[in-house]
C-alpha cells in the first residue's frame, strides 16, 4: 500500500459575519428595523443606544468607512468603492414629513405569492421566474402579459415559463396567475372523482350556464338537472377574482425609508433614520472586559464585542446599499417621476445587479417592502421595475409603451376599415416593435378596446345617430 500526498484546489463561499447580520436586516422596512435593533441591544450587552449625538468630522468619518470595508467582505464591496458610494449624508430629514401621506401597508399579494415561490422552488432561475409573473399579475390576479415576453426578457424558453405558471396557479390563493376564467376556476377544483363532472362543466359549459341552458348541459354531461343545479351551486362558491381577497379598505400609515427630494431639475434621495436607535458599544462592559481576569467572563464578553461591532457595521452597510440601488433607480428612470407610467423604461432587477455590481437576490431583498415618499405620494421601490420586449434597433420598449402606440393607432384608424389586430402589428413593426398579433389582441383586451368587427359596428351606429 502506497500513500501519497497532494495538493488540491478547491473553492468555497465564505460568509463573514458582517455579510451574515447585513443578510439578515436587507429585508427589514423602517419599523422592522428599528424592531430589530432594539431586540439586539436586549440580548447583546456590549451594545447600548447612544443618547448624544456626537458631531463627527468628514475625515474620521471616511477613515471609519474605511474600516468597516476591510472588515466586510471584499468581493462585495468593491463595486462601491469604484464608485465613489460612500459619503456623508449632509441632510437630517424628519421622518415625520413622509408620514404625513396615507398608504396601505398590509401584505400584498406579490408579497404572499414570493414567499411561497421561495419555499417551492429551488434553483435562481425558478424563483428569478416566479417573481417575473408575480409581479405583472392584473388586479384581478391573472396573467395577461405574453409567455414569450417574459421568456424573452429573462432568456429562458416560454415551456419553462409556462411550467412555473402553472405551479404558481396551485398557490394560496388558488387560481392566481391563470390565463383565463376557465383555468383559475379548475385550479380551485380537487382532483377526487366527485370532481371530474364540475372539471367538465367549467371546461365546456360556462356560457352554456351563463344562458341558464341547463337540459343542454345535463345531456352533455349525461347527468340529471338536479345535479347541474347542484354542480353550479359549487361553482358559485369558487373564486373568479382571486386578487380581491387581498385588497384592504382600511389605510395605514406606509413605513417609508427614503425621501426623494427634487433640486431644480435633479432628484436627491435621502435615507431617513429618525425612530431608528443609534447602537454603540457600551463603555461599561468595554472596562470590565479590561478589567476582570476570570476567563470565562473574558471569552464571553469578547464575543459580544466582536458581535456588536460586526452588527453595528451590517447596519451601516444596509444603509449604504439601500441608499445607493435607490439612487441608480431614480437615475434610470427619471423620465418617469417627471412625465409618470408612459415614460417608465424597461428595467429589470437583472440589469439593475448587473448596473450597481450586486446579485440579483441582494436587489431583491433591498427593494422588498420599501417605500420612499416624495412630493406626489409614496411609492414602493419595486415600481421602478418594468418589463418591456427587445425592439429592431437594439432598444428596449416598455408594455406600457407598446399599449399607447396601440392606443393610439387605433384612435387614428379610419371609422369605416378599423385596423385588425395583425395589421396594428404590421404598423408596430414598422416602428421597430415587433409583436405577434395574439400579442396585439391580449394588449387591445386588457385595455379595453373591442375587435375591429366590434368597432366598426360601433361607428356606423354612431354615424347614424350623428346623421340624425
Amino acid at each position: 500500500m502506497t500513500i501519497k500526498m497532494q495538493l488540491k484546489g478547491t473553492q468555497q463561499l465564505t460568509i463573514t459575519p458582517v455579510m451574515h447580520y447585513f443578510i439578515q436586516l436587507l429585508t427589514d422596512n423602517h419599523l422592522e428595523l428599528a424592531s430589530t435593533l432594539q431586540n439586539e441591544v436586549e440580548s447583546n450587552p456590549m451594545l447600548e443606544i447612544e443618547t448624544v449625538e456626537k458631531p463627527v468630522r468628514e475625515e474620521e468619518e471616511t477613515n471609519d468607512y474605511q474600516k468597516r470595508i476591510e472588515r466586510a467582505d471584499a468581493s462585495f464591496m468593491t463595486p462601491y468603492e469604484d464608485q465613489g458610494f460612500f459619503r456623508k449624508d449632509p441632510d437630517s430629514i424628519d421622518k415625520n414629513r413622509a408620514l404625513e401621506i396615507l398608504t396601505p401597508s398590509n401584505v400584498s399579494l406579490a408579497d404572499h405569492l414570493l414567499e411561497q415561490a421561495g419555499a417551492s422552488f429551488d434553483s435562481d432561475e425558478e424563483i428569478e421566474i416566479a417573481r417575473q409573473i408575480i409581479y405583472n399579475l392584473d388586479g384581478d390576479g391573472y396573467l395577461k402579459i405574453e409567455i414569450e415576453s417574459i421568456a424573452s426578457l429573462i432568456g429562458t424558453t416560454p415551456a419553462e415559463i409556462e411550467r412555473v405558471r402553472r405551479l404558481i396557479t396551485l398557490f394560496d390563493p388558488p387560481g392566481c396567475a391563470s390565463k383565463s376564467l376557465n383555468e383559475c376556476l379548475l385550479a380551485q377544483v380537487g382532483e377526487g372523482p366527485e370532481d371530474k363532472t364540475l372539471q367538465r362543466l367549467i371546461q365546456d359549459h360556462l356560457e352554456d350556464l351563463s344562458r341558464s341552458n341547463y337540459e343542454l348541459i345535463a345531456k352533455r354531461l349525461n347527468v340529471d338537472s338536479e345535479e347541474v343545479l347542484r354542480l353550479a351551486a359549487r361553482l358559485k362558491r369558487l373564486n373568479p377574482y382571486p386578487a380581491k381577497s387581498f385588497d384592504r379598505e382600511e389605510v395605514e400609515y406606509a413605513e417609508v425609508d427614503l425621501m426623494l427630494l427634487k433640486e431644480n431639475n435633479d432628484y436627491r434621495v435621502v435615507y431617513l433614520e429618525e425612530g431608528l436607535p443609534r447602537l454603540t458599544l457600551s463603555k461599561y462592559y468595554q472596562e470590565m472586559l479590561e478589567k476582570t481576569a476570570d476567563k470565562r467572563t473574558v471569552s464571553y464578553l469578547k464575543s459580544r464585542w466582536r458581535d456588536a461591532q460586526f452588527f453595528i457595521e451590517s447596519i451601516e452597510l444596509r444603509k449604504k446599499t439601500i441608499l445607493r440601488i435607490a439612487e441608480y433607480l431614480v437615475k434610470a428612470q427619471k423620465d418617469f417621476l417627471d412625465f409618470g407610467d408612459k415614460w417608465k423604461k424597461p428595467l429589470t432587477m437583472k440589469e439593475v445587479a448587473r448596473e450597481v455590481g450586486l446579485n440579483e437576490s441582494t436587489i431583491s431583498r433591498a427593494v422588498s417592502n420599501k417605500f420612499m415618499a416624495w412630493e406626489k405620494g409614496v411609492i414602493p421601490l419595486k415600481v421602478f421595475f418594468s418589463y418591456g420586449l427587445k425592439g429592431d434597433f437594439g432598444f428596449s420598449h416598455a408594455v406600457g409603451t407598446i399599449k399607447d402606440k396601440i392606443r393610439e393607432l387605433i384612435a387614428a384608424e379610419p371609422a369605416k376599415k378599423p385596423l385588425a389586430d395583425d395589421e396594428i402589428a404590421a404598423r408596430l413593426a414598422a416602428l421597430g416593435i415587433r409583436i405577434a398579433r395574439r400579442t396585439v389582441r391580449n394588449y387591445r383586451e386588457e385595455m379595453k378596446i373591442p375587435s375591429s368587427f366590434v368597432r366598426k359596428k360601433e361607428n356606423k351606429i354612431k354615424g347614424v345617430q350623428n346623421e340624425h
